[in-house]
């Protein structure tokens, strides 16, 4: 297969390239279409830097992090907040660790062992006692959140068209069950069908939205916390 003519460069290139008697043709995307071209950018310069180790290539996959975070709505300071909370939740890579047995560090996740007798303090949680709210067009009554449990909050949830924003959670997986009704979940723009008795799982960190008449659970793991969570965009349903 022949390799695409097209190149994602940087803003003046087009007008260094006229300076210097060149002639180029280009083309203005769309923040939306430009993204998924900018992210195969992000593998590209990732491969450059491991063949030269040249700081500039470091530049580079810089220059590409910081627009990448821009288009999916997340400030630098928001990216270096993350870093920071990271760097102080697991450390940095200052000591030259290699982990020499066979597990992830995926599958530790410390928040969700608390035995804290103080989180347990309710057991049966009412519908009389939920919070109701409406967002996005998706009626929740929300039964347990952070305060009541770290490890999982539970809602249950109504919408007739669906939930009209794409977002990401940082941190918590978002576990749907569907109770009644059927309906797509379009997860980083892959379309999932799904309808009554079928479960959806949402891992951290991916963006998603959902359309259809539906009658759901939803359980987040760790519980939601809205600090973390992203609006992507704004869904016409």
């Amino acid at each position: 297969m022949a390799e695409s003519s097209f190149k994602v460069v940087r803003d003046r290139i087009p007008e260094i390239i006229g300076i210097s008697g060149g002639e180029c043709v280009v083309n203005e995307l769309s923040d939306l279409s430009f993204l998924p071209e900018l992210e195969i950018k992000l593998k590209e310069e990732i491969e450059e830097y491991l063949e030269s180790r040249e700081p500039e290539e470091l530049a580079d996959l810089l220059e590409i992090i910081y627009r990448i975070a821009e288009l999916r709505g997340f400030s630098k300071d928001e990216i270096e907040a993350s870093r920071l909370r990271k760097r102080e939740e697991k450390g940095g890579f200052e000591k030259n660790l290699i982990l020499l047995n066979p597990f992830e560090e995926k599958d530790f996740f410390p928040i969700l062992h608390s035995t804290d007798p103080a989180e347990f303090n309710r057991i049966v949680f009412k519908p009389e006692s939920a919070e109701v709210i409406e967002k996005h067009g998706v009626r929740m009554r929300i039964y347990t959140t952070k305060s009541d449990c770290r490890n999982a909050a539970v809602m249950y949830q109504e919408t007739e068209t669906g939930h009209a924003e794409e977002f990401m959670h940082e941190i918590s997986n978002f576990i749907y069950y569907i109770i009644e009704g059927n309906g797509t979940w379009i997860i980083e723009d892959k379309e999932h069908e799904v309808q009554a008795g079928d479960a959806v799982v949402v891992p951290a960190g991916k963006r998603f939205w959902f359309r259809g008449n539906l009658k759901q659970i939803c359980v987040t793991a760790p519980a939601w916390e809205e600090q973390y969570e992203h609006h992507i965009r704004n869904i016409e349903l």
